[in-house]
């Protein structure tokens, strides 16, 4: 092809273009010039098998990293226990100090878990470069994380993957008692029990903010999910999702109006983001007290709801349940004191305003003076 000459029509269709179906792309072959040697000089790197106690033995010389996630830790362990981990490029480094620079949530993890898990680990990284003010560990974790919702587009072919992610999260919340950091894999196991509702309440959402809430639509989605109309999505949690979001029929349904008053008010966007998980069980409360054709005058937060819409459906809360479950294992031995906090993270202050609905006193949080939903009556917006 001559310079600055346009392709033709056939060969542009013999290269894939981005985004097209897996099955139509094919990769040119990489030409795999280095050494295939596992060390060089200082530097090695080699596949081991982390016990345990070879991941607390090595935490001991974590001396310099960022504070801990314990969220992050705790997803990690869980797909450790339910044998799910993937051995990656990425694993453990130290530098020529022996100090530990990157790994330490996957360190935390082994211990948590109780499980040996085979990594790579690197040795003899230098610490400091050569001419530079820089070290390794200023070029460690730079780079974008692929979240869940990202992997859900990219791998798995889901346009709504953000959405489905999200619900997900939330459905994870009814069944099990907290949950933060689904794996991907985690999240499709709940997609696939609950696909039905769940792609019916995506494509059916409002454009509200606090209507499309991810709380209350994964609350729709769990309960829809016991609805003896599920698998048409024609029964009476689907009839009230949709008063919900339009307001047409509501006064059929006077709890969800209740509902609606709510998310739509001036004063709910932050509360809303702020609690989703919170949310997420009052309007379970809701849909509860719908089907139960109690009429109440104000929305008072309840696990009843919850509670009933579990017992429905036992054998697929328990399922969920167990995805995040994790053995007691003993806390890592010279485990470093929390890092002191700076002036950019100052400790929070806590007022306290009025005792709460559950007995206890309540903190101020927000500017809304309630402590959470779960503690506080939420009066209905007329």
């Amino acid at each position: 092809m001559r310079p600055l000459e346009l392709p033709s029509a056939d060969t542009i269709k013999k290269f894939a273009r981005p985004g097209a179906p897996e099955n139509t792309r094919t990769a040119a072959p990489v030409e795999k010039n280095g050494k295939p040697l596992a060390a060089e000089g200082a530097f090695r790197s080699q596949w081991t098998d982390i016990t345990p106690l070879m991941a607390k033995t090595w935490l001991k010389n974590n001396f310099r990293n960022r504070p801990v996630a314990e969220d992050v830790v705790a997803a990690y362990a869980r797909d450790m226990v339910n044998g799910v981990w993937q051995a990656t490029h990425q694993g453990i480094a130290f530098n020529d100090r022996d100090e530990l620079i990157d790994g330490q949530h996957r360190l935390l993890a082994i211990v948590k878990a109780g499980k040996t898990i085979r990594m790579m680990v690197t040795f003899g990284l230098p610490a400091k470069i050569a001419g530079s003010e820089m070290t390794v560990m200023d070029c460690v974790d730079r780079g974008r994380t692929r979240t869940v919702a990202d992997q859900l587009k990219i791998q798995h072919g889901l346009k709504n993957g953000t959405q489905i992610a999200q619900l997900a999260s939330g459905i994870a919340g009814l069944c099990h008692e907290r949950v933060r950091r689904l794996s991907v894999g985690q999240t499709l196991d709940i997609y696939r029990e609950f696909k039905v509702p769940m792609d019916f309440i995506i494509a059916n959402r409002s454009k509200d903010a606090g209507l499309k809430s991810a709380g209350v639509l994964a609350a729709f989605v769990f309960v829809m999910r016991t609805d003896e109309a599920w698998e048409d999505c024609r029964g009476d949690i689907a009839q009230m999702f949709r008063a919900l979001n339009t307001g047409d029929g509501l006064e059929k349904f006077p709890v969800v109006k209740l509902l609606r008053d709510f998310l739509t008010g001036k004063d709910s966007a932050m509360l809303i983001q702020s609690l989703n998980r919170g949310i997420a069980e009052l309007a379970v409360q809701v849909l509860f007290l719908e089907t139960k054709k109690e009429k109440v005058a104000t929305l008072k937060y309840s696990l009843d709801g919850v509670n009933h819409f579990r017992a429905r459906q036992p054998a697929r809360v328990a399922k969920v349940a167990a995805m995040f479950k994790l053995p007691t294992v003993e806390p890592v031995a010279g485990a470093k004191p929390a890092a002191p906090r700076t002036p950019a993270q100052p400790v929070a202050t806590k007022v306290q305003s009025h005792i709460c609905g559950c007995g206890k006193p309540a903190t101020v949080h927000s500017r809304f003076g309630w402590c959470c939903v779960r503690c506080h009556m939420i009066e209905s917006r007329q």
